[in-house]
């Protein structure tokens, strides 16, 4: 019960915090093969890790050089085997303040880069994955269709195979390779 309206506080706060921050205009047609350095953020649980290692070893493959860096909660990214030479940047519920929003801390070793894409592997809406894809200022924001998805993404894929991880991530890279 609580938790529903920390979540919903957090949701606020997100919003005031990124209201006047404005997208700049993104030519789609080749955003994602021009890029050069990529965030990921890993889904909340660990629903199906191979999927999961399927899409990193695969972003890894697409972002040489250590230019991918990986977000996740410890429980989930402990399970992963690390994709390559990337970053892996894990956080707890500490990291997280009382409305499931990341702490100053977290945001910060965040910001110490810059990204040309952010992609949230969660296929429900979770404000943390949210807010740091946000934060990232990526000009590209890349995200499954989901509730309050359109405040904080800029290219939402819609699947309608959301019970199978697998396969909503292989669609999410056929659509991503399009561009």
């Amino acid at each position: 019960m609580f938790n529903n309206l920390r979540a919903a506080v957090g949701l606020l706060y997100a919003r005031m915090v990124f209201r006047k921050q404005k997208d700049s205009v993104v030519r789609f047609t080749n955003a994602v093969s021009r890029s050069q350095k990529a965030l990921v953020v890993l889904p909340s649980t660990a629903r199906d890790t191979s999927a999961v290692q399927w899409v990193l070893r695969y972003l890894a493959d697409r972002f040489r050089d250590g230019k991918l860096v990986v977000v996740g909660r410890e429980e989930v990214a402990s399970t992963l085997e690390g994709p390559g030479a990337s970053t892996m940047l894990m956080y707890n519920e500490k990291d997280l303040n009382a409305w499931f929003v990341p702490t100053a801390h977290l945001r910060q070793n965040l910001k110490k880069a810059t990204f040309d894409v952010a992609i949230d592997l969660n296929t429900e809406f979770e404000l943390a994955g949210a807010f740091l894809c946000r934060e990232s200022n990526a000009p590209l924001r890349v995200s499954f269709a989901k509730d309050h998805a359109d405040e904080f993404f800029n290219f939402q894929v819609q699947t309608k195979s959301a019970a199978s991880m697998a396969l909503a991530y292989r669609n999410l890279i056929r659509c991503l390779e399009m561009f």
